[in-house]
């Protein structure tokens, strides 16, 4: 069973070369690794040039401005392996990632998507904090039935991506959560590749967490999945911004909007943040958890109300082909 991974890059030399490295030393070598580079001139295409002189399983596709949705798009369609497994810039695999990602395809013949797992590689407490707080699967196990894996890691038959129509490359972000909804649509099996690890390194910066939660963000206004937390957070921040306005008159307001917050997102992260402290074993985890969770809960609301402004005002682009995405579905 030939297997074909893929994973697209921009101006990313070192994460390339850290990606492409433990590809390369895999227990179960990929039969092809296709690279998608989105137009990069940090070096990383001349690397990856190098890369495959050396081996000839490694194959460059340039394709300047794509996404990623579309560069995925443009490498699946190129693959020659029945199976395709996707990863990005920037991970470490587990030695035995692809091994464990294939294995359910090798035991089941019936079985058509494989959903990977990801584990905090994180370089200091605040990229712990983070991972800890956003990434499924770190404090409790995933449950198989309803997790939607991140195209870092997971597995697919080719022609149940082509009967999918792909990637949707009409989204910025959140694209691999609609492909995973639309192939949950189609009715496909799934499994789990258990222990088929990517290694994933969290935002380092709190400035870099708020612009990746805030295009998170955006993306699900575009697409309006799992739109009720964005609503609920909506609903509670207007009721504070009411709160804070009445202050300016009267006073007694703004006690209220405190009381309000506190309710609302310093009660109701405390014992996600006293697992965070757990789990990273550190008290100071707690209060960063709490500034983490707040950071992502403001700038990822923002995002969706972005995104959606621009669902109302571009309805062909983003209702109208979602809509057309989610009903079809290839024959081929």
């Amino acid at each position: 069973m030939n297997v074909s991974v893929v994973m697209t890059v921009l101006n990313d030399r070192a994460g390339c070369a850290a990606v492409l490295e433990t590809l390369l030393r895999q227990t179960r070598p990929p039969d092809e690794i296709v690279v998608v580079d989105g137009g990069s001139n940090d070096g990383t295409r001349e690397h990856v040039e190098s890369l495959a002189a050396a081996h000839p399983q490694v194959r460059l596709m340039v394709a300047p401005n794509c996404n990623i949705a579309r560069g995925r798009n443009l490498g699946i369609a190129e693959a020659a392996g029945p199976i395709i497994a996707t990863t990005d810039a920037g991970c470490r695999l587990d030695a035995q990632w692809l091994e464990k990602l294939v294995r359910p395809f090798e035991n089941d013949s019936h079985v058509d998507v494989v959903a990977g797992l990801y584990a905090i590689d994180a370089h200091s407490l605040l990229e712990r904090v983070v991972g800890l707080a956003t990434m499924r699967g770190q404090m409790e196990p995933v449950n198989p039935a309803t997790f939607n894996p991140s195209a870092r890691s997971m597995a697919f038959r080719k022609d149940v991506w082509a009967r999918a129509g792909g990637f949707p490359d009409w989204l910025y972000t959140s694209e691999d959560t609609l492909f995973d909804l639309k192939l949950r649509r189609m009715g496909v099996r799934w499994s789990l590749g258990e222990g088929a690890v990517v290694r994933w390194r969290p935002r380092s910066s709190l400035r870099s967490i708020a612009r990746q939660f805030y295009l998170y963000g955006r993306g699900r206004g575009h697409t309006q999945i799992e739109s009720g937390d964005y609503v609920y957070h909506l609903r509670n921040l207007g009721l504070l911004a009411g709160l804070v306005a009445v202050g300016f008159w009267q006073p007694w307001a703004w006690a209220l909007a405190a009381v309000v917050w506190a309710y609302f997102y310093v009660w109701g992260f405390h014992r996600r943040c006293l697992k965070i402290s757990q789990h990273a074993r550190s008290r100071r985890a707690y209060a960063l958890g709490m500034l983490v969770l707040s950071i992502v809960m403001l700038w990822g609301t923002a995002g969706y109300v972005a995104g959606t402004l621009q669902r109302w005002r571009r309805p062909a682009v983003f209702r109208g082909r979602m809509a057309a995405y989610m009903a079809g579905e290839d024959a081929g």
